[in-house]
């Protein structure tokens, strides 16, 4: 007998007699420790795809976007399942920005019949996060849905000077861009769309957001931004993140 055996002899002796013991025969629970040695689990549902996350400027870089019980809002209560689509704030704020103060800010007609909704928070040093989504129609202090994944967005530290221009954007597998940026010295911006229509911009938070689809068949369209006297200060071809094509400057 080696070591081992002699170790779990001892342990065998020292642990007491039990009813199971003699209610579920040995040949029965080898049997049954079998089936449990046996059993696979199941592997994992893949992940479902995200929308990609681009904030650009100059250059562009890519990022991936994160991905019960709430507390009470002056948009009602937020539940946990609907906060976990804004935890890239706390990420990116190192806590700063606190998710179960989001509210609803802003709001305009989107695709399929929904609305393109602005959700903001500011934190106590100022730092602002934001996260366009799109959600069912209703008045802008409803209640927030159980589940409405972000369409992306950014935070933005207090002191932060950016101009109208420097954008950030998503797309989903449909071709939905959504794209948001600083409003700066733009006191209102436009979409001019291929096929000539014009959609204006949401304002928010210092800021500017709007949606629009775009593929291989169907072109981005221009971005304009005017300033108060109602002068064009910069129009930009936006990006097509489906084909991978963007221009990075403004006429």
């Amino acid at each position: 007998m080696n070591t081992d055996d002699r170790a779990m002899a001892i342990l065998e002796n020292l642990r007491p007699t039990s009813t199971v013991d003699k209610a579920w025969p040995e040949s029965d629970r080898e049997a049954a420790l079998e089936r449990v040695l046996a059993y696979s689990a199941p592997p994992l549902a893949a992940p479902s795809r995200r929308r990609r996350r681009v904030l650009f400027t100059t250059a562009v870089t890519a990022a991936l976007l994160a991905t019960g019980a709430g507390v009470a809002t002056a948009s009602g209560v937020l539940p946990e399942s609907f906060t976990q689509h804004l935890s890239f704030w706390t990420s990116e704020t190192n806590g700063g920005v606190d998710v179960d103060t989001a509210r609803r800010v802003a709001q305009a007609p989107g695709p399929d019949g929904k609305m393109l909704t602005v959700w903001a928070a500011t934190g106590a040093n100022g730092t602002t996060c934001v996260s366009p989504m799109f959600e069912a129609p209703g008045d802008l202090d409803r209640p927030a849905p159980a589940d409405a994944p972000s369409a992306g967005g950014q935070c933005t530290p207090v002191d932060t000077q950016a101009t109208f221009g420097d954008l950030g954007a998503s797309a989903n597998d449909h071709g939905i861009h959504t794209v948001w940026g600083a409003a700066g010295e733009a006191v209102r911006a436009e979409l001019r769309l291929a096929d000539g229509t014009v959609r204006p911009a949401l304002p928010a938070e210092g800021m500017y957001f709007y949606w629009y689809l775009a593929n291989e068949t169907v072109e981005a369209p221009v971005l304009v931004g005017y300033d108060a006297a109602g002068k064009v200060i910069l129009e930009r071809q936006l990006p097509n993140l489906v084909t991978n094509s963007h221009i990075n400057g403004g006429r």
